[in-house]
């Protein structure tokens, strides 16, 4: 493992640091990240004058101490302090932090004074010098989690061949410090357990994939998603299940009857916990509607006569070359209002970056969660019904700026229901998910907020809800089972291990973030492409 991420310690300080949570956007691959704004630069510089301090406070090498769990709360202080949408309106690090309760060490920051806007969330985070108050506030709480929406690669595909497109982004989505002569090794089936079961404290998994028609172009086959869980089943108890799979299927391709049939065959191994489909994705760039009687209902009507009734659907994030026509939830609402019996998951949420989350309003609904609450109300579909949204890249996009992150989640928990909203973070496309876990056990809706909008507050229950036990009942999983089934011992010794590795600098923090980190990095990526990204 350690020959993947071996650096050369003497260079390390031209590099840009590793920052915990970037304050800008970072892309999944999905899109073209705008460029940072100057509150975006603001913030970063902010965030980098946190972390310094903090690490000289506590006598800590500064590259070590962006590792640690105080670089988060470090890096949350900085989001609370911005959360007023001011640019420049940040306090100093020295005042940024006062006390919220009778403990010493549980704060959250004061937002500016100089403005009257009230930011919506807020992380509740200890002092980023009290080490071990964050590792015992951000990190292992023994929840439950269940990430629905996870990635990696299989190197030696051939794949590689057949979607170069494909295999240019992805090459560009492998960490800074990969030194592995093929870059995709990075990404590779070892990476993802490294950093989804040692580098987080995630439970359990469903691997999924990115667009492809079949196993010819398909960055993970089918047959290599099961080879993934057949190998965490072999180093738990009993052989519990830590990676449940989808099987991504594109009826827009070829003839709907060779479609149907490979669900068949795929099914037959009891493996697939949910078929996947990408709508606005296809051959000349051309989507397709889930309600379509000649493409979308024969997949539905084929899922559920396999016994396979979740059914999941990339929405919003539009990716390049994507059939903006299909990319929003209407279809899926459509026939969840047709299929009462079965669950569709709607994938980011129909989160669009461009669109800025702000309270529902019946007057701006064209695209993001506003698109899925009025398609949810044009086919009646209740709260706590059969549509669900996923949280993957959603979160991580709107983290740092609490106030639209409050937005999010209080409409889809308002709209959809306590029991509708799941975890899901993209990774290993973007890192280990650690930070992201730890920022949202930190985050909360303010009361202005919740007595203004209507929002939920996020309750323990709730967010205990929205981290694993909401996927666990649609997916038939077992909590206590599959926990039960962990080695700890030998858990806690590897994450040991790893944390030893990550201070000799052998590996990267799992705090790092991988991906397109700049515009740029993006556009350079979508210049140099000279074919379609669809298979011919």
């Amino acid at each position: 493992m350690t020959g993947q991420w071996r650096r050369e310690r003497d260079r390390e300080s031209d590099r840009r640091p590793a920052l915990p949570i970037w304050p800008f956007e970072v892309s999944n691959g999905e899109f073209v990240p705008l460029p940072p704004s100057r509150r975006d630069r603001v913030v970063t510089q902010q965030v980098l004058d946190r972390l310094a301090l903090t690490a000289d406070r506590t006598n800590t090498d500064r590259r070590r101490f962006l590792t640690r769990a105080g670089a988060v709360a470090a890096s949350l202080t900085v989001f609370n302090a911005c959360a007023s949408g001011r640019e420049g309106a940040i306090p100093p690090p020295s005042s940024s932090v006062r006390s919220t309760t009778s403990s010493p060490t549980t704060t959250t920051t004061t937002p500016p004074p100089t403005t009257s806007t009230d930011p919506g969330g807020e992380y509740v985070v200890p002092e980023p010098e009290d080490e071990e108050a964050c590792v015992q506030e951000l990190g292992d709480q023994g929840e439950f989690i269940f990430d629905i929406h996870t990635h990696h690669v299989m190197p030696d595909g051939v794949w590689r061949e057949n979607a170069p497109r494909i295999e240019q982004m992805i090459n560009r989505l492998a960490p800074a410090g990969c030194q592995e002569g093929d870059r995709l090794e990075c990404l590779n089936r070892v990476s993802y357990i490294t950093n989804m079961f040692l580098g987080s404290d995630t439970t359990i998994a469903l691997l999924s994939d990115v667009p492809n028609s079949g196993p010819d172009d398909a960055p993970i086959p089918f047959d290599a998603k099961v080879g993934t869980a057949e190998l965490m089943e072999a180093i738990t108890v009993a052989g519990q299940q830590r990676v449940l799979i989808h099987d991504v299927i594109a009826p827009n391709f070829g003839e709907i009857e060779r479609r149907i049939e490979e669900m068949a065959i795929s099914a037959a191994t009891d493996r697939v916990s949910a078929f996947k489909v990408y709508t606005a994705w296809g051959p000349d760039s051309q989507g397709f509607s889930l309600a379509d009687p000649a493409v979308g209902i024969p997949v539905i009507e084929q899922a559920r006569s396999l016994g396979v009734n979740v059914l999941c659907a990339h929405k919003g994030l539009p990716l390049l070359e994507f059939d903006r026509r299909f990319n929003g939830p209407e279809d899926i609402c459509q026939v969840a209002a047709m299929y009462p019996d079965m669950d569709f998951i709607v994938y980011h949420g129909a989160f669009e970056r461009e669109t800025t989350e702000r309270a529902y309003d019946p007057s701006r609904t064209a695209t993001g969660i506003n698109s899925l609450i009025k398609a949810m109300d044009d086919y009646g579909i209740p709260v706590n019904g059969n549509v669900h949204a996923e949280l993957g890249t959603t979160w991580r996009e709107t983290m740092r700026d609490p106030t639209q992150a409050a937005h999010v989640l209080g409409k889809l928990l308002s709209r959809l229901g306590d029991d509708n909203v799941m975890w899901g973070t993209d990774a290993i496309w973007l890192g280990s998910p650690q930070a992201q876990i730890m920022a949202f056990r930190s985050f909360e809706i303010t009361q202005a907020f919740q007595e203004t909008h209507g929002y939920p507050a996020l309750t323990p229950e709730r967010k205990a809800k929205i981290l694993g036990l909401n996927a666990a009942r649609i997916f038939g999983v077992d909590p206590t089972a599959i926990t039960c089934g962990i080695d700890t011992d030998l858990l806690s010794s590897s994450k040991g291990e790893l944390e030893v590795l990550v201070d000799d600098g052998l590996v990267p923090s799992p705090y790092e973030p991988v991906g397109f980190m700049t515009r740029r990095e993006m556009m350079a990526w979508a210049s140099s492409l000279r074919q379609p990204w669809a298979p011919v």
